[in-house]
């Protein structure tokens, strides 16, 4: 009896050891395909050699994608190479494209970003958020047309600059008005600037505490500036800034371009001085538009960190830095000149390299982690009609020793023979890594950190000023 057992035990041992050591003259493996959905593969199911190197390539057919390898081996590559090393099955998995709306002119749905995007017509009196397909999530129609930037809050309330009924002196982007709306589309504050010598324009942002920096153009009357050094005909009108305490409507904070001038060109004036050595001021001759408008700020981004203000200013093709730490009293005295200026040295007689001409949407990298902080813009490119967007790391010293701008680091930038719009547009980067860009004159691009583009949308309808990402925002359907 005793032996009979031993017999069997030693029987099951050796059943055992041939399961989990397989005859080591069997080099070969089972590879099993299978294809979920509809589309082909390069190869069919067989039996591989082991330590041969396999390549599995998905080809999805018309109307679907490549979704995912799942099975034996998870993965989103594709071709999906591998070392055949035991028996596998592995399915291919592809998904349906839905369906696409018109103005959707290119669909990579493996790379894209998920969130909708914040579309605003471009003085207008509409605004949406739009998935990738094209279908118009949510939209809000207003009484008044737009005076550029509008912006969705994390409590799905609006705010946003808007034209009055009639204006005293206008340029592009004027607005006049600033309204919040609540998420019912409610009118629940309104803010007003457009006199005969003061008018909002183009572009704001909400601070921290929940006041309001707003452009504001303000007009120089003609003999004044002749005096001062800067000789016109006509009035002129030059950029400030003001921060709006909305729960009293009162301004709480201002900075005066007219305030920092400096001028070369007659030594028996007031500001006469060396525009190369005084780098920080401004000169008020570098444009002399007939219409009086000759700087034509479009753009506003705040620096919580730093409490720095970054001011986007197209007709002198810089960005202009200005410290929001000041106190208005400080902020007019030369502490309140300009902190630093990128983008174009011809503007102050510099010999550093020009980078923009004409320039809209300066703005900080919020969404993304691994480039957070960094400075974006959409330089328009007036000069050779090629648009390009820009993403720099600013340095933490404005100016060197020897009084000379330290140029920023261009870290990305992207260009595309289709891609010019000499007016508005802008990017953002998105949370995946991908940066939307917004052409003006044609709608939005998707496109990846290595300059892949994946995603079109052509507006058809109208201009667009930006295009927002909200990942906070998902409207239920």
């Amino acid at each position: 009896m005793k032996k009979s057992v031993c017999f069997l035990f030693l029987f099951i041992f050796v059943l055992s050891c041939n399961k989990e050591n397989p005859d080591p003259t069997d080099v070969n493996r089972s590879i099993t395909l299978t294809i979920q959905g509809s589309g082909s593969l390069n190869t069919t199911s067989g039996t591989y050699e082991v330590g041969e190197s396999l390549t599995l390539i998905a080809t999805p057919s018309d109307g679907f994608y490549f979704d995912r390898w799942q099975g034996g081996i998870i993965s989103e590559e594709n071709p999906l190479t591998f070392t055949v090393t035991e028996n596998l099955n592995i399915s291919a998995v592809f998904t349906p494209i839905p369906e696409l709306l018109a103005g959707v002119e290119l669909y990579t749905p493996k790379q894209m970003d998920e969130h909708p995007v914040f579309v605003i017509e471009n003085g207008g009196q509409l605004a949406y958020l739009m998935d990738k397909t094209g279908t118009r999530l949510t939209s809000w129609e207003f009484d008044s047309r737009l005076g550029n930037d509008l912006e969705l809050l994390p409590d799905g309330s609006l705010i946003g600059l808007f034209k009055p009924e009639s204006t005293t002196f206008s340029f592009g982007g004027y607005g006049g008005v600033l309204k919040q709306y609540d998420p019912a589309g409610t009118l629940v504050w309104e803010y007003e600037l457009n006199t005969e010598n003061y008018l909002l324009h183009h572009d704001f942002a909400v601070l921290p505490n929940g006041n309001i920096i707003v452009l504001v153009w303000e007009r120089i009357a003609s003999a004044e500036a002749t005096a001062q050094g800067f000789p016109r005909d006509t009035d002129f009108f030059t950029e400030k800034v003001i921060e709006i305490d909305p729960t009293t409507d009162t301004i709480v904070w201002e900075w005066r371009s007219w305030e920092h001038k400096v001028q070369d060109l007659d030594p028996d004036a007031p500001n006469f001085g060396n525009l190369t050595t005084e780098v920080q001021k401004i000169d008020l001759n570098y444009n002399d538009n007939e219409n009086g408008d000759i700087m034509h700020a479009n753009g506003i981004a705040f620096d919580p960190i730093n409490d720095l203000i970054y001011i986007s200013v197209n007709f002198y093709s810089e960005v202009w830095v200005i410290d929001h730490n000041l106190s208005t009293a400080e902020a007019q005295t030369s502490l309140g000149d300009l902190k630093y200026r990128i983008g174009n040295p011809t503007a102050y007689k510099g010999s550093g390299e020009r980078m923009f001409y004409k320039n809209h949407h300066p703005n900080f990298v919020t969404l993304d982690p691994e480039t957070q902080g960094n400075f974006m813009i959409y330089m328009n490119g007036a000069q050779d009609e090629q648009s390009v967007v820009m993403e720099f790391i600013i340095p933490t010293t404005f100016i060197d020793d020897s009084g000379s701008i330290n140029e920023p680091q261009l870290v990305w930038s992207f260009t595309d023979p289709d891609l010019y719009f000499d007016k508005i547009s802008g990017a953002v980067r998105l949370s995946n890594g991908n940066t939307l860009i917004c052409e003006g004159d044609y709608g939005y691009w998707e496109v990846t950190r290595e300059g892949d583009v994946i995603w079109k949308y052509n507006s058809t309808d109208s201009n667009v000023w930006r295009g927002y990402s909200y990942p906070f925002y998902l409207p239920s359907l």
